[in-house]
């Protein structure tokens, strides 16, 4: 999904941590202020953040018209959005994200989402390599993102390694390669998007982030 396509979609941030504060800036920047000519807002015009109360402060003390805040989460909750937009940390197995979906609210991130805008026509992601597993992920995304620098290349060095990949939705000048580190959440967003990298490294997968996938098996697929 890009983010064009969330134009007249009920929507919700769920997470308000760095991730959650890009793809806020992210949509902001895109669409926000866009104004059909039958002068009708042709994005959402309330977005509305699912937060921590002690969050709430912080978020209502922007200013910022278009954004809604909602403390108190529940499944049926997130069922009144067509879209949620999720910080990698929270589970999408969660009993209210389930219900939810089974509602047909559809649940995406910033991943997905830059990796869409990202993507060409065939959803192919030329000069991207992702690099994911259990251990190791960020030695090697570095590693790699060193070598291509050495040769040459401006290499954009993102994702799980700190910089979240919607805080590198436009850049000036656009680099000849991205470096992508992807933890275990992420790679699931990639997959659902339909989109794919032109290189895929899997380190290795030991049995870890449990609490997150529900089970060792959901964690391998």
């Amino acid at each position: 999904m890009r983010i064009s396509q969330l134009e007249g979609k009920r929507v919700a941030l769920w997470g308000w941590g760095r991730e959650g504060r890009a793809a806020y800036h992210a949509l902001r920047d895109r669409e926000w202020g866009i104004v059909s000519s039958d002068s009708q807002e042709r994005f959402p015009a309330r977005l509305t953040v699912l937060c921590s109360a002690a969050e709430a402060e912080g978020i209502l003390a922007l200013g910022d018209a278009h954004l809604r805040v909602e403390t108190e989460l529940s499944g049926e909750l997130l069922a009144s959005f067509d879209v949620v937009i999720k910080s990698p940390g929270i589970s999408p197995y969660k009993p209210e994200a389930q219900h939810a979906l089974a509602q047909g609210t559809q649940f995406i991130g910033g991943t997905s989402l830059w990796f869409s805008e990202h993507a060409d026509a065939d959803g192919a992601l030329p000069n991207t390599v992702c690099v994911t597993g259990t251990k190791g992920k960020s030695t090697t995304t570095s590693l790699l993102a060193h070598l291509l620098r050495a040769a040459g290349h401006r290499t954009g060095l993102i994702g799980n390694i700190g910089l979240p990949l919607l805080e590198a939705l436009d850049p000036k000048p656009a680099p000849d390669y991205w470096a992508v580190e992807l933890s275990s959440y992420q790679t699931g967003e990639v997959a659902r998007s339909g989109t794919r990298p032109d290189v895929a490294i899997v380190l290795n997968i030991f049995p870890e982030h449990l609490d997150w996938h529900g089970s060792e098996q959901r964690y391998i697929d």
